[in-house]
């Protein structure tokens, strides 16, 4: 079949195919609920300010913990990782629709969700990450890493079109949340059914001397570094969106909080059309113009969004947003992983991870900004941040093309094993 030699070409692995498929449904509930948080607090307060500190908590989480989440990737079964951090959120998931549907929902309960929530994805990000290394040969891992994008636009495109039709019949958010938490009585048994793969062997050393090895690691290495920095750019700006929607309907264009769904799902639509042919694409065409295109493409739908004067258009802005901010974090994980050693996995995206908890951590500043100078500036002032940030990543690419030469910068490579850092101190 061509898509299996293709586009879908990882998925002829069965262990893969079940993690896949697993991960798909799980983050669409984890999409369902970071996409409903913002609304959840907006119609509490009516505040922006409120609908970035809701989501407050799994930045802490996220930027703090991720980096440990990854040493201890590097060290024990994934499988028991990836279980722990689906099982957790199911039941964060299932307390805040209780709550909601009791009516004793408030923004602390839901920061205080976030932050719980957060923990569990630190630990199992960069496990399910570096799991997939395991469960796929070497040359079919940066197929495997690009259909994980595809499993999370797919979410992206679900979720929303989930919203849409559950928040708007008589189950309103509270039986939504519900539903969501019912999601895992099926993701549960699948992870469980999975084999467990056995960590890297390895000389066991402090958990901070793991740390501070793969920070050197990815330090060290320039491609790397760029792309964990343009990474970090990408997820920041390219779901602020998220955090300013709410307000933008409310307070521009006079539509209800509640409506973020059909533009989050237009947004989603054109991230996965996008992302099925990078997938296929993505081991032999060049990769760095990939991501470089896709950047600004980002920041250039941020300003039409930041113009938008009527709900349809702002519907529009949604694609290239889509396209951009999908496309990009496909070609940017994909790099990652195909240029870090297996050993060094887990860390290399825990520090990826590092950058929702940053886009998470300044959701508040985000909102405190649109109060204070309105959500078209804030939108407008982010897309030029996102424009900035991706001309340094050109600069960099650039010089690296002096350095290396054209081929292992503009597509996928697999470097030599680097040695572990020594300790210091």
């Amino acid at each position: 079949m061509p898509l299996l030699n293709g586009t879908f070409a990882a998925l002829a692995h069965r262990d893969y195919r079940m993690l896949w498929s697993g991960s798909m449904m799980a983050t669409t509930a984890f999409m369902m609920s970071f996409m409903l948080v913002p609304s959840v607090a907006f119609e509490i307060t009516g505040s922006n300010t409120s609908a970035g500190l809701a989501q407050l908590g799994s930045g802490i989480a996220m930027f703090t913990i991720s980096p440990i989440g990854g040493v201890i990737a590097d060290r024990l079964h994934k499988k028991r990782l990836v279980l722990a951090g689906q099982t957790v959120p199911a039941i964060v998931i299932l307390t805040v629709g209780v709550l909601i549907v009791t009516n004793l929902i408030t923004v602390p309960i839901l920061t205080a969700a976030t932050l719980v929530m957060g923990l569990g994805f630190a630990f199992m990000g960069p496990a399910r990450q570096a799991w997939v290394a395991e469960l796929v040969p070497r040359d079919a891992l940066p197929n495997a890493i690009a259909l994980q994008q595809i499993a999370q636009n797919i979410s992206q495109v679900a979720a929303p079109l989930l919203i849409a039709l559950l928040v708007g019949t008589f189950i309103g958010i509270g039986g939504t949340y519900l539903f969501m938490a019912s999601l895992f009585a099926v993701v549960l048994p699948i992870t469980i059914k999975l084999p467990d793969t056995i960590p890297v062997p390895k000389e066991r050393k402090p958990i901070l001397t793991d740390l501070v090895g793969g920070l050197r690691y990815v330090w060290s290495d320039r491609r790397l570094r760029t792309l964990w920095l343009g990474f970090v750019g990408i997820v920041v700006c390219g779901f602020a969106f998220q955090t300013l929607l709410p307000g933008l309907l409310s307070e521009e264009l006079g539509r209800e909080p509640a409506d973020v769904g059909v533009i989050f799902l237009s947004l989603a639509i054109a991230g996965l059309a996008v992302n099925i042919p990078l997938a296929g694409l993505i081991k032999s065409g060049p990769a760095w113009p990939a991501l470089l295109i896709s950047g600004f493409v980002m920041a250039g739908g941020f300003l039409l969004a930041s113009w938008a004067p009527t709900y349809l258009l702002t519907i529009a802005a949604g694609i290239p947003l889509g396209i951009g901010r999908s496309g990009a974090m496909l070609v940017a994980t994909a790099l990652l992983m195909s240029n870090a050693e297996p050993a060094y996995h887990g860390r290399v995206m825990s520090l990826a991870m590092m950058g929702f908890g940053s886009q998470a951590l300044l959701a508040p500043l985000w909102g405190l900004l649109a109060d204070q100078v309105g959500v078209r500036a804030t939108m407008f002032m982010i897309g030029l941040v996102a424009a900035a940030m991706t001309a340094s990543i050109a600069v960099s690419w650039v010089r690296q093309r002096a350095e290396y030469g054209s081929g292992p910068t503009d597509e996928l490579v697999t470097p030599p094993l680097a040695p572990e850092p020594e300790p210091t101190g």
